[in-house]
């Protein structure tokens, strides 16, 4: 999987894996097997939704399994966590140095509250790993 971000929510994607691939399935088997078109008038409009489109995003999930992520060329353009790692030159915000106090994730907390905690544990990773390297250089 080549899923890659700057900000760090393709790490947890679950497109493509076997898991979240077998459930698809299953729902599309349970679709046919239910008939499940046959009852959809039994709901009022404003509860019901189109299986049709819905099976349509099963099928999207079938077939779009590998996500490159927006450093592989998907993603939002005018993202300003993108814009600002590509302008800093950075692989992926754990290696900012301002990444505590940016502001630039806040549209994204609403729905992923983790993600700036997660990329703070891989910076924290990350600097006890050059502390170790810089420690054994060291003593050799």
């Amino acid at each position: 999987m080549l899923r890659e971000s700057y900000c760090g929510l393709c790490d947890d994607c679950q497109l493509g894996h076997p898991e979240f691939l077998k459930t698809v399935r299953q729902m599309q088997e349970y679709l046919l097997r239910f008939r499940a078109n046959w009852w959809v008038h039994c709901f009022p409009a404003e509860e019901g939704f189109d299986f049709n489109e819905f099976r349509k995003g099963l099928e999207w999930f079938l077939s779009h399994t590998e996500c490159p992520g927006c450093k592989g060329g998907r993603g939002v353009e005018i993202c300003p966590i993108r814009r600002c790692a590509i302008e800093r030159g950075l692989p992926q915000c754990s290696h900012c140095p301002d990444l505590a106090a940016c502001d630039k994730f806040d549209f994204l907390l609403t729905e992923f509250p983790d993600v700036k905690t997660n990329l703070r544990r891989k910076q924290l990773k990350l600097k006890a790993r050059e502390f170790h390297q810089k420690l054994q250089g060291e003593t050799t």
